[in-house]
């Protein structure tokens, strides 16, 4: 059921994404608006209402504003996840000059005006981005996130090396983005194009503070069209 869910959502957030641009392979994407990169994991709120149509055309206008979001260059990317707990549903990389006005362009979304999903923002620096463009929009394909955590049980010089270690590996291929959190419990994002974990569990065992588990990593699925994580 779940991944059902998921790959619903994945789907309806390509289309919507898609929805700006005539040919989503040869168009530019949207000039970002000036602002402040944010994080956004969408986290589950109170239940949904049972009536099942209302919830569709809640999901409908959901997708719908991530879609005016994209095209206005204020969305990068979208896409939900499988959190083991159901705690986190996704993620969303907006920019906007403040906390406030990251809000408001949620207002147009039921499942968020409501309090059916929680907005977990922090700001964030963005290492390498995620891919907006030359994107297959018709075929959505399962990556993995990871969230590294406890970068301050780590002496300096290995926060330090920790940097150094992540630039490399996103410079040989390992991953695919990084995001660097400025607030919270969650120190980095991670992305790695597909579903092999293999490669990436052996890059994140050589991370400074991973053998004793001081830095802590979660790797999860996570859910894009296929080409945003390269």
């Amino acid at each position: 059921m779940q991944r059902r869910f998921v790959l619903q959502g994945a789907a309806g957030l390509a289309t919507a994404m898609a929805l700006p641009r005539v040919h989503a392979d040869e168009a530019p994407a949207p000039t970002p608006v000036p602002g402040r990169d944010w994080f956004v994991f969408l986290e589950r709120g109170v239940p949904t209402p049972p009536d099942k149509e209302r919830v569709m055309a809640m999901q409908k206008g959901h997708i719908e504003n991530f879609g005016r979001l994209f095209a206005a260059g204020k969305l990068f990317a979208a896409g939900p996840m499988r959190d083991p707990s159901q705690l986190k549903r996704g993620i969303v990389v907006v920019r906007a000059p403040d906390l406030d006005a990251l809000r408001i362009y949620f207002t147009e979304d039921e499942y968020v005006a409501l309090g059916h999903m929680t907005l977990n923002a922090q700001p964030c620096v963005v290492k390498k981005a995620l891919n907006t463009t030359g994107l297959n929009l018709k075929k959505i394909v399962e990556n993995r996130i990871v969230m590294l955590s406890g970068a301050a049980a780590l002496r300096p010089e290995e926060r330090q090396q920790l940097e150094a270690a992540l630039q490399a590996l996103v410079d040989e291929g390992t991953l695919g983005a990084w995001y660097a959190m400025q607030a919270g419990p969650i120190d980095h994002v991670l992305f790695r194009a597909g579903n092999d974990e293999t490669p990436l569990q052996a890059a994140l065992a050589r991370l400074p503070g991973r053998a004793d588990e001081r830095l802590q990593a979660a790797v999860w699925g996570q859910w894009f069209a296929e080409g945003v994580v390269r």
